[in-house]
């Protein structure tokens, strides 16, 4: 009998351990399967604001030899457990920190980027508003293949940057 209780007190005290430090869980139930999204170049083909679609040619831009534009990805860096974002605006390189929470929140911090000079930026959208939409993110979400960033607009109206894996690599 006692033997009983001590083996019932241990699995109710130790139950939350296991429950929430699965791999399979990634930190709990509410933070999403992000694996799915680390690691991999995701190629930014479409805004949405309002409802409204705009979309990115990206045949256009691979035809005006701006093909490398508007591309994200995510990593975790395995010595330090510090996680990291880069990727290509138009035409600067970026980098920095980004946090992650239940919900499927997300968020940057600072980003640097290079300092290049464009001479000729994509007609659809300009790399300031691209790297301002980034700064404002607040959640992600991946269904259908497609990575969704939320974000808002200088008149906080929902944006939704809308990628899809590089399947040049």
């Amino acid at each position: 009998m006692k033997k009983s209780v001590i083996l019932i007190f241990c699995a109710v005290l130790l139950f939350p351990f296991f429950a929430y430090s699965s791999p399979s869980q990634e930190g709990g139930p509410d933070f999403g399967n992000f694996s799915e999204v680390e690691g991999k170049e995701w190629v930014l083909t479409e805004v949405r604001k309002a409802g409204l679609a705009v979309f990115i040619d990206r045949n256009k831009l691979e035809a005006d030899d701006m093909g490398g534009f508007f591309t994200i990805q995510f990593r975790m860096d395995p010595n330090t457990n510090e996680h990291t974002v880069n990727g290509v605006g138009a035409p600067n390189r970026y980098f920095g920190p980004y946090y992650r929470s239940a919900n499927k929140n997300i968020s940057f911090g600072n980003l640097a980027s290079t300092m290049m000079m464009a001479f000729r930026e994509p007609d659809d959208l300009k790399e300031s508003e691209y790297f301002a939409y980034l700064s404002k993110v607040t959640r992600w979400e991946l269904s259908e293949g497609k990575l969704r960033l939320y974000s808002t607009d200088s008149t906080s109206a929902e944006m939704i940057l809308i990628f899809v894996l590089n399947q040049k690599l």
